[in-house]
This record gives C-alpha cells, structure tokens and sequence, in this order.
C-alpha cells in the first residue's frame, strides 16, 4: 500500500525489542565511502545476564530520491564481538530485522540502498551463544 503504518510499527517492534537501541550512550559512527548512506552501531552488554549482547549495525540512504551505494568501514571493536563470534575468515554474520535477510559481514561491506525499496538495513549481529 502507500502507508507507511506497517514500517513504522515495525521500527518500534525493533526499537522494544532491542535494548541496545534504548540507551543514549552507545553509538558509533562507521565512515562510508559515499556521503549518502549513513552508519552506525549501536552496542550493549546487559548487567542481567552475564555474557549478553545486543550490537545493532543500521545503515540508512539519507537521499530520499536516488539509489545509492558504498562501502561501510566497521570498527569491530565498538561492536563487542567475540572471537567465537566469527568466522574462519573474520566475518560475522547479520540478520536484516526489515527484511529478513542474513549475511556474512566482515569489517569493509558493500551496500546498495534504493529508498523506494530498501531504504535502511537495520542489521542485528548474530552471537555464537
């Protein structure tokens, strides 16, 4: 449809869901090659249960007309991860909570933005445990 009610509510499915995204005092900026997306990291260790995390990496196409694309430079070290998170060859893998995608990020990563289509990844980090 031409709504945009059931993205929006799914925005704040995401938002309730993931505590990282509640607090105000861990975000990273990530540089892009292009001056059109934007990307940052949210991270959060829960004082709960020990050994928790919650890292979410979002990157959003600010032109709300064109396509657009580049690559992300992600500083590893602001998202938390384990070496048990990774992969044999330094990756990770991320699920597109809109989507519903998975892949296998590492520390450069291209992406393709359209904002008709896809305007945003809001990507969660995957955990070993």
């Amino acid at each position: 449809g031409r709504s945009l009610a059931p993205y929006l509510t799914r925005l704040n499915q995401i938002r309730r869901e993931h505590p990282s995204l509640g607090d105000l005092q861990n975000l990273t900026l990530h540089p892009t090659t292009h001056d059109a997306p934007l990307a940052y990291s949210k991270h959060k260790e829960s004082l709960v249960a020990a050994g928790s995390k919650d890292t979410i990496i979002v990157v959003v196409n600010l032109d709300p007309h064109h396509a657009r694309e580049g690559m992300v430079d992600l500083d590893l070290q602001a998202l938390g991860l384990d070496p048990e998170d990774l992969n044999e060859d330094g990756t990770f893998w991320v699920d597109d909570l809109i989507s519903g995608q998975s892949w296998r990020w590492g520390q450069n990563n291209y992406v393709r933005l359209e904002p008709r289509a896809e305007p945003a990844h809001i990507l969660h980090v995957r955990r070993s445990r």
